[in-house]
């Protein structure tokens, strides 16, 4: 259950990030639908949990999304830059991409951890 809940509290963390950009910039970044919303889902919703997952199974994969995902975090706030403002809103579909992401990471987990503790138990 450690993974589900290190993905658990990255999403909580995520969350608690985008609010506080959110209050601190007036904008709708907790709804993902800025640059720097896009980057904190992106950074601290999928990367960060990622990254810390694959240090603890040494998955090659799960550092690739990581690495992935930090960099689309990256660029989105590049682009928010070089558009004029990374706190400008962008269209609404980028908000069910991110949920779809930041969810599946989760349920990834929790999945994961089923299947490790059945194997475990199947196993006696």
């Amino acid at each position: 259950m450690k993974d589900a809940l290190l993905v658990g509290g990255c999403f909580v963390l995520t969350l608690l990030c985008a609010a506080v950009a959110s209050a601190i910039t007036e904008s709708p970044a907790l709804l993902g639908i800025t640059p720097i919303g896009i980057a904190i889902y992106l950074i601290v919703g999928v990367g960060l949990p990622q990254s810390l997952l694959a240090r603890r199974t040494g998955s090659d994969l799960q550092l690739g999304l990581a690495a992935l995902a930090v960099a689309g975090g990256v660029v989105a706030v590049i682009v928010g830059i070089a558009t004029g403002s990374p706190n400008a809103e962008l269209s609404g579909g980028i908000v069910a991409i991110l949920l779809f992401v930041v969810l599946g990471n989760a349920i990834g987990a929790v999945v994961r951890q089923f299947r490790d503790g059945y194997r475990s138990t199947a196993g006696e």
